[in-house]
């Protein structure tokens, strides 16, 4: 999963394109002579989408390999995230909501009247990206739901190599000293009984 970008667009509708409030983006993974192009992609396919999704609305666009999130704000802002496309939509949308939120309560009032790309200077928008970068560290559900699916994988391993050793068991069941004669029929009569039908069905 990459995060390429996220940029803070005003989109006034006196205006004919979209214009960029503040942005962070990480090109670094591109070839050297891809960088260019790359960052002119991701500024433009903001704009379009920035001018095009409605106020208090999210959208998810797909453009194969990347996948654009919005969400725009009642006052004409609007965040945008510019990903590879296995980024998890919910935590893009839910950083995109904070980002958003922190951008209106610092910025109130200084981002209604653009003065060209990149006319606010917020330093906090790269150590963002960074962290984003990583979405199973930055989201808590994301993280857990790793964690039990690493779990999973364990207990299967687990499993696995306990009916592995089936016939070992069996054997060690007839030479226990712990067990009695009475217990040892008991055992192998539901081993018995279990495999005849399994074999039924």
């Amino acid at each position: 999963m990459k995060l390429f970008g996220i940029l803070i667009m005003t989109a006034p509708a006196e205006l004919p394109e979209a214009v960029i409030c503040t942005s962070a983006i990480d090109v670094s993974s591109f070839g050297f002579f891809q960088r260019s192009s790359a960052q002119e992609f991701i500024i433009f396919v903001s704009r379009t989408v920035s001018k095009r999704v409605q106020p208090f609305s999210k959208i998810q666009v797909v453009q194969e390999p990347h996948v654009i999130f919005a969400q725009a704000s009642g006052d004409g802002l609007v965040a945008v995230a510019v990903c590879d496309n296995e980024y998890n939509p919910r935590v893009a949308f839910t950083m995109l909501s904070q980002v958003l939120q922190d951008f209106q309560q610092t910025f109130r009032g200084k981002y209604q009247r653009p003065m060209g790309d990149n006319f606010i200077q917020w330093p906090e928008l790269q150590p963002t990206l960074t962290k984003y970068q990583n979405p199973e560290e930055a989201d808590k559900i994301l993280k857990i739901k790793k964690e039990i699916e690493e779990t999973k994988v364990v207990m299967y391993d687990a499993i696995d190599k306990i009916l592995e050793r089936g016939e070992k068991i069996d054997n060690l069941v007839q030479k226990s000293d712990d067990l009695g004669m009475a217990s040892k029929s008991f055992y192998t009569q539901a081993k018995k009984t279990n495999s005849g039908c399994c074999s039924i069905m």
